[in-house]
C-alpha cells in the first residue's frame, strides 16, 4: 500500500499483528530518456578514451555515484555479491575485508542519476565529446540569426 503516513498507520492497525512491515519512501525512478542519454555520453566517452565501457562506467559509478562502505567476511568472494565495488582493506584480526560497494545506476533513483548525468557531461565536456541534448540543440536552431 501506498499513501500518506496517517493513512498508512490507519492501515497498519488493521493489519494482521503477526506480519513484519518495511516502510520506506518512495522515489520517482530514473527514466528512459535519462538512461539513453547517459549510455550514449558513456559509449562516446570510452570510445574517446579508448577504453572498455564497463570501465568508464564504473569509474563514472566512483566518482560520481552513491557507495557504501560494508564490512564483509574475506573467505567469501565479492564479486558473487557486489557487481561494483573496490576493496577497501583488510581487517586480518576479524578475518574481514572493508569493501566499498557502488549503486548501480539501474538501482538509482532520479536525484542519484542526474548526478552521475551531470558527472558524465562533466567528463565528456572536459574531453570535448558534444554533449548537448536534444532541447538544447532545438534551442541552438532557433537561436541563430537569420541569414538571407
Amino acid at each position: 500500500m501506498r499513501g500518506r503516513p496517517f493513512e498508512l498507520m490507519a492501515w497498519l492497525r488493521e493489519a494482521d499483528p503477526d506480519k513484519t512491515y518495511e516502510v520506506k519512501e518512495v522515489r520517482k525512478s530514473r527514466s528512459l530518456t535519462q538512461n539513453a542519454y547517459y549510455w550514449s555520453m558513456l559509449g562516446q566517452l570510452a570510445a574517446k578514451l579508448n577504453m572498455p565501457e564497463s570501465e568508464v562506467h564504473l569509474g563514472m559509478l566512483r566518482e560520481w555515484g552513491v557507495s557504501q562502505v560494508v564490512s564483509v567476511d574475506d573467505r567469501v568472494p565479492c564479486g558473487d555479491y557486489f557487481r561494483y565495488f573496490d576493496i577497501a582493506g583488510h581487517d586480518p584480526l576479524m578475518e574481514r575485508n572493508i569493501v566499498k560497494v557502488y549503486k548501480g545506476s539501474s538501482q538509482m533513483d532520479s536525484a542519484e542519476f542526474s548526478r552521475l548525468i551531470n558527472g558524465m557531461r562533466e567528463e565528456c565536456e572536459a574531453q570535448g565529446i558534444d554533449v548537448a541534448t536534444p532541447e538544447e540543440i532545438a534551442k541552438m536552431r532557433f537561436a541563430e540569426p537569420d541569414r538571407r
